[in-house]
């Protein structure tokens, strides 16, 4: 299997000079402003990690590239204006001072994002099944397929292309292919367990070690990396995005009705501002995650400020 980098040092180390130290310097900087961000490797960058992407980084020949997400780049454009910026990428020339100062809006403003996001723990039962993910790795490793940390757990990649990925679950082991749904499926093992959501997606699920046929899945692997090679790939037609709601409903329609002192508040604010509170409570997904928002939301509503105000002083 071909070598990548599992750490951000290892990276960092097949520079030198002033690139090496710029690379230094950005990790350090991101490590002691969160230090409970996990460092990783993700996309083959150096990355730190909470409930999510926080931020990626790497170097090129002439600058190094910073990846905070096209919505920050956008918010904080104008401390940005002396950069050159594209769809979520912040390119810094060698020659340019980094400026952490905005930098580090970027960064906490993200943490306050991210840090109630929910996020499902992919290594929840690993030591349940720690036999099957040995087995899987040892074959896995005599492919020309590379491993990558991505969606919070390792995906194997060939090309840059996801081909497959495995874990446990509380009652069957799972072997999933990215594009399992070009796979002959000749032993009629494979299954979709969520059509709607993951169309090219198919999943071999396993109780124990003794389920595991190695030569046949040697055989389905080799065919899925095939597949990779030839480029197939289902094309979804996408579907329109959501329209966020114009006036406020749910749990935070019913909090404004009860709350006189906080409906004329809310109201006093600008269009963008309650676009941004109704936003913000409806694309929670869960109601307890929309009530801790909600109770989060409150004072800062009463004080008549916006939810990013504070991030742009």
């Amino acid at each position: 299997m071909a070598n990548v980098f599992s750490t951000i040092e290892e990276y960092i180390d097949t520079f030198e000079g002033d690139k090496k130290n710029i690379l230094h310097s950005l990790s350090n900087f991101i490590q002691n402003l969160v230090p409970e961000a996990k460092p990783t490797i993700n996309y083959k960058m150096p990355t730190y990690k909470l409930n999510g992407n926080l931020i990626h980084f790497a170097m090129f020949k002439n600058h190094v590239g910073i990846y905070p997400g096209e919505d920050m780049i956008e918010l904080y454009k104008d401390d940005l204006k002396n950069y050159k910026t594209s769809k979520g990428t912040i390119q810094i020339q060698l020659d340019q001072e980094i400026p952490f100062d905005t930098l580090q809006k970027i960064i906490l403003h993200k943490v306050e994002i991210l840090k109630n996001k929910e996020v499902p723990d992919w290594k929840k039962y690993h030591d349940q099944y720690a036999d099957i993910t040995n087995k899987l790795v040892e074959i896995v490793s005599k492919t020309d397929l590379v491993k990558e940390f991505k969606w919070g757990g390792d995906i194997y990649t060939y090309n840059g292309k996801n081909v497959l990925a495995f874990s446990g679950f509380k009652n069957h082991y799972s072997l999933w292919f990215h594009n399992g749904v070009f796979l002959e499926d000749k032993a009629k093992v494979l299954i979709s367990a969520n059509e709607e959501k993951t169309k090219a997606l198919r999943q071999w699920r396993f109780k124990s070690i003794e389920d595991l046929d190695t030569k046949l899945i040697e055989s389905y692997i080799k065919e899925a990396i095939q597949i990779a090679k030839e480029g197939k790939e289902l094309i979804l037609v996408k579907e329109p995005p959501k329209e966020p709601p114009k006036e406020p409903q749910g749990i935070l329609k019913e909090a404004l009705e009860q709350d006189q002192d906080l409906h004329q508040a809310f109201f006093a604010l600008t269009p963008g501002r309650r676009k941004d509170y109704i936003e913000y409570i409806d694309e929670a997904k869960q109601e307890k995650t929309k009530i801790n928002r909600l109770n989060k939301i409150k004072p800062i509503i009463l004080e008549g400020k916006g939810l990013h105000d504070k991030y742009k002083s």
